[in-house]
């Protein structure tokens, strides 16, 4: 019995663990997409709708790295297959997109700073984006079944 919980508790407390990671990692592309788009609306004067789309994607990008490299590393081994890759660029494109209009109506319909906005916007998805990562993007491939059923043949 105690073999059959060990699993399943370092299972949790790598569950655990990679949550902890994406919230210090989710700072990216908070703090990013707000602090780019600060320097582009107020210190360059782009336009606050062009400022805070390009804040978005270069923030997301730097996410796509780190969440990649060393959030859910140990989730995924070392595979690397093209549909991951596009299930995290389409997830992220989502989930960015998402956020960014978000705040883009707050700003546009409630009259909200884009900058109070955000902090609206990325509270809400801190639940969409774990869920979404983990269990999407980088979930545990699961063993097809052609290959049970060699082995089993064996």
């Amino acid at each position: 019995m105690s073999k059959q919980k060990k699993p399943k508790n370092r299972a949790a407390i790598q569950l655990g663990w990679e949550f902890i990671k994406l919230q210090v990692a989710g700072n990216i592309p908070f703090w990013g997409t707000y602090g780019i788009n600060f320097v582009l609306d107020k210190g360059l004067s782009v336009d606050k709708y062009q400022a805070l789309l390009v804040a978005t994607v270069l923030a997301n990008a730097l996410f796509f790295i780190v969440d990649d490299q060393w959030v859910f590393s140990s989730s995924k081994g070392k595979r690397k297959t093209s549909a991951e890759v596009w299930k995290f660029v389409i997830f992220m494109s989502l989930s960015a997109l998402l956020t960014f209009n978000i705040t883009w109506q707050l700003y546009n319909v409630l009259g909200i700073s884009t900058y109070i906005g955000q902090f609206i916007s990325a509270g809400l998805s801190i639940s969409w984006t774990f869920i979404g990562l983990r269990f999407w993007v980088f979930a545990t491939p699961k063993k097809s079944s052609k290959r049970r059923v060699a082995t089993a043949r064996r």
